[in-house]
């Protein structure tokens, strides 16, 4: 699991705020650890960590920071890369917990499959349903279902 956003709390300054020893204690009683630890917000006047990006599996981050040369916004942008492919996250574990978990073949063939199947799928269904969530979650099955029975 990934949490990342612009939380407003200045982790640069543990006792600056009420609620940062709170926010800190929660996301690690859970399990998370803060990815960024330099400012992400500078202004002539100060230098906050407020933009944050916390996980529960850093075995699975190769890299990440803040990338200091954006114009974009007052806020400079944080980044987190991360494995994906749980061979790869095994192997870098070199744990067990992947060897039962069913490969799947992603590859062009298998892409294509998928997107014709996605193409011909009748999404009537869909449209037919009053609740949005209830829309949300028939796509969302129907989505998986069509991934899984190609990929």
């Amino acid at each position: 699991i990934i949490f990342m956003g612009d939380g407003n709390i200045d982790l640069v300054d543990y006792g600056s705020s009420d609620h940062c020893p709170g926010f800190i204690d929660e996301m690690t009683e859970h399990g998370f650890s803060q990815l960024i630890s330099r400012p992400t917000r500078i202004t002539d006047h100060s230098a906050t960590l407020i933009d944050h990006i916390f996980t529960n599996a850093c075995h699975n981050v190769t890299r990440s920071g803040i990338i200091s040369d954006s114009d974009m916004s007052d806020h400079l942008a944080t980044f987190a890369c991360l494995l994906t492919d749980h061979n790869k996250v095994a192997k870098k574990l070199n744990s067990k917990f992947f060897s039962n978990t069913p490969n799947r073949v992603i590859n062009g063939e298998t892409i294509n499959i998928f997107k014709i199947k996605i193409e011909l799928m009748d999404w009537n269904f869909v449209l037919n349903l009053e609740d949005a969530d209830e829309k949300l979650t028939a796509f969302l099955k129907k989505y998986e279902d069509l991934y899984k029975q190609c990929i």
